[in-house]
């Protein structure tokens, strides 16, 4: 589950890099600002719900029917012949668990900011003014800001500029910018490693500033009065970033924008450049060579343990053959009858991953009566694939084997597998191979 959250948060800090980059070129300078911050937030949904399209949902687990534990391991190898079995961790394992301490650590710090956001609320004074609950406080360090429906300032500026500040943050609550920034922060915690989420939140404050001055100037304020206001106020620091504090802006772009012509309709026009390239963005990501790497981030695990386990000692004569799967098995370099291999740059994937895989195979396979020996079926099978260019199997060898019977249906199984990911070589499909075990352990 966590590996299938690292592919759906790679997905969208995909598409969200291609809407920022896009805003950038052609919106950013559209003075229709709550347009503009309408269509921010609309397209960073967009990046969140698509990958939902192309994502599966993975269950990995036992499949326990009729009292029968039973487990199955893919695994990858070049041959079987005398072989030891090595654990190592892949790298997908690693990065997922990169992952989760920085989407942890933006967690935390979301929380650290909701109690001090609380602390300011219950420890201020309150006054009631215009509607609205305004907390003052003794911090005169920090710039006023607003949140859900408070406004905090330092006493000090409530005596000095109280109803332009009021007229300024009251803007910002009836415009509810409070929830484009949580929208933004649940965003920040999925995708906490792309620019691209950091950078549209900081577009979203300057749009909120914008708007926020646009409906001041708008109840009658004089435009070179409120401009010396913002010069006064571009000092104090500025409080977390889940509110909207008064200097957050460039103060130089704040009164550019107010001395700005209004937009017209068909400046708006530029927005429809969106729809191609998020379209574009979304075709890429449904190419083979982007789904192989999807596909071997879903099938990701947390790393428990940084060390590897070696479950035989190796000699002199052993090698290890190192593929991205759960296990690797080493074989002697000089071993006769080996099977070739057919290594691509990347791998062959099955579609939805190795659980869907796994689900595969636990479906359709049948013992044989006749492998139980004593009420006891041991099968610990190798079949290797290879997967054509088109993703189709068209062979299957047993490389180890457990018995005729079950061979056979180990082989049987095989040939039923549907179309695969081909393997890849400088991104283009190529012929490649793909070896499965098969180790069940059955008692009736």
């Amino acid at each position: 589950m966590t590996g299938t959250l690292l592919a759906y948060s790679l997905l969208a800090s995909t598409l969200l890099i291609v809407v920022w980059a896009v805003y950038r070129c052609f919106l950013a300078n559209l003075d229709s600002f709550r347009f503009n911050r309408i269509l921010l937030l609309f397209c960073v949904g967009i990046s969140f719900i698509f990958p939902l399209f192309i994502l599966n949902p993975f269950w990995v687990g036992n499949m326990v029917k009729d009292n029968i534990d039973i487990s199955f391991t893919p695994i990858e190898i070049n041959s079987i012949t005398d072989t030891v079995s090595e654990k190592i961790i892949p790298i997908w394992d690693y990065i997922v668990t990169l992952y989760l301490v920085g989407s942890s650590a933006m967690t935390l710090y979301f929380f650290v900011s909701l109690i001090r956001l609380a602390l300011f609320i219950f420890k201020g004074e309150r006054v009631e003014l215009e509607g609205c609950c305004i907390i003052l406080h003794r911090h005169n360090s920090i710039a006023p800001f607003a949140w859900f429906g408070y406004i905090m300032m330092p006493r000090r500026d409530w005596y000095e500029f109280g109803q332009m500040i009021v007229r300024h943050e009251k803007a910002h609550i009836e415009c509810r910018h409070w929830i484009d920034l949580l929208l933004m922060q649940a965003a920040i915690i999925v995708t906490w490693y792309c620019p691209a989420v950091w950078l549209l939140r900081n577009e979203l404050h300057t749009l909120h500033e914008y708007e926020a001055d646009s409906r001041v100037l708008a109840s009658g304020i004089k435009r070179e009065d409120y401009q010396m206001f913002l010069i006064k106020k571009t000092v104090g620091a500025r409080f977390a970033t889940l509110s909207n504090c008064l200097n957050h802006s460039s103060l130089k772009k704040r009164i550019t924008m107010m001395l700005s012509s209004k937009p017209t309709g068909k400046a708006r026009v530029r927005a429809f450049v969106m729809v191609p390239a998020l379209a574009l963005a979304a075709a890429g990501l449904t190419t083979p060579a982007v789904s192989a790497v999807i596909n071997e981030a879903s099938s990701a695990t947390p790393v428990d343990d940084l060390s590897y386990k070696i479950t035989e000692k190796s000699d002199e004569s052993i090698q290890i053959t190192e593929r991205n799967s759960d296990v690797v098995v080493t074989e002697k370099a000089d071993a006769p009858g080996a099977i070739k291999f057919i290594n691509t740059e990347t791998a062959p994937t099955f579609p939805g991953g190795k659980s869907a895989l796994r689900a595969f195979i636990n479906k359709n396979i049948n013992f044989p009566e006749t492998a139980y020996k004593d009420g006891v079926l041991d099968m610990d099978a190798v079949v290797q694939l290879t997967i054509a260019k088109d993703g189709v199997v068209k062979d299957a060898k047993i490389v180890k084997s457990s018995g005729k019977a079950l061979d056979e249906e180990a082989l049987r199984v095989a040939h039923m597998l549907p179309q695969f990911h081909p393997g890849l070589n400088k991104g283009l499909p190529a012929e490649s191979s793909y070896t499965l075990e098969f180790n069940y352990s059955i008692f009736n």
